[in-house]
């Protein structure tokens, strides 16, 4: 049965690997997030067939990145075979970034690092993010950032020419159509370039447009769950009008290459 097929049925994608890129975890200070906890997103899950989360806490990129690293942590030691870490890094405590990074990559399950630069009010290149980046080129994991428009997606591109061993995540694809079209342009220049699919201002046929144009190789799903509701990202893609093998590579296949360096 075609992936297409399950999803009109409202079947889960249990015959293929499914890893959700970009999420979160807990309350949000002004939105209505339903199923925030690790038990809560596990039904999500479950009802859809996504087999992994990626997660950062939302506490980690507002008031208290110690405390969401750790809300990450328990749920990747509660439920290995279904999360993964984020370890989130805020630079206006620079003096704790390195023992964040060390205490967190020494858990199994933790596989990168997520940036807010938004919500820290800080730009993506801003000098305090230097030991993340230097770490992750030195590592070679991936950085999900939130990259939000084209200024943001321009920063990037600098990343990418300076880290060049870093896995760069371009959050939400640039979100803005201008932004999306640069990261797009990045991602077939440049080998450590991705985005995914946690595209709050969603248009009618972007998935399709972000193959044509792109590629299915190095787009990523994200869902943005439990800030958003997984399935409506998700449903843009099974139902796509894109090849059963691309939706294979977004829904799960690259970012397992990801992960496996």
């Amino acid at each position: 049965m075609t992936i297409t097929c399950k999803a009109r049925q409202g079947l889960a994608l249990d015959d293929i690997l499914v890893i959700d890129a970009h999420t979160h975890m807990g309350l949000w200070h002004n939105f209505h997030a339903p199923n925030n906890d690790a038990e809560g997103m596990i039904r999500s899950m479950d009802t859809l067939g996504i087999d992994k989360a990626v997660v950062t806490a939302h506490s980690s990129i507002l008031p208290n990145y110690r405390y969401g690293n750790d809300l990450v942590a328990n749920a990747v030691k509660a439920y290995p075979d279904r999360f993964l870490g984020y370890v989130t890094l805020n630079p206006h405590y620079p003096e704790d970034m390195e023992l964040e990074l060390k205490n967190f990559f020494d858990i199994p399950g933790f596989v990168g690092i997520k940036l807010h630069p938004s919500c820290h009010g800080v730009p993506i290149d801003y000098k305090n993010y230097e030991v993340a980046y230097r770490f992750a080129d030195d590592t070679g994991c991936p950085v999900l950032i939130h990259v939000w428009g084209l200024g943001h997606v321009l920063t990037v591109k600098g990343l990418l020419d300076k880290y060049k061993n870093a896995k760069f995540i371009m959050g939400h694809g640039g979100a803005d159509l201008e932004g999306m079209k640069l990261a797009i342009d990045l991602i077939g220049d440049y080998e450590n370039a991705y985005i995914d699919t946690a595209l709050s201002t969603a248009m009618q046929g972007n998935i399709e447009w972000l193959v044509e144009n792109g590629g299915s190789k190095k787009i990523l799903f994200g869902s943005d769950m439990p800030f958003y509701d997984p399935r409506h990202t998700f449903g843009r893609i099974a139902m796509a009008k894109i090849s059963d093998d691309e939706k294979r590579d977004i829904f799960g296949l690259n970012m397992k290459k990801i992960l496996e360096g």
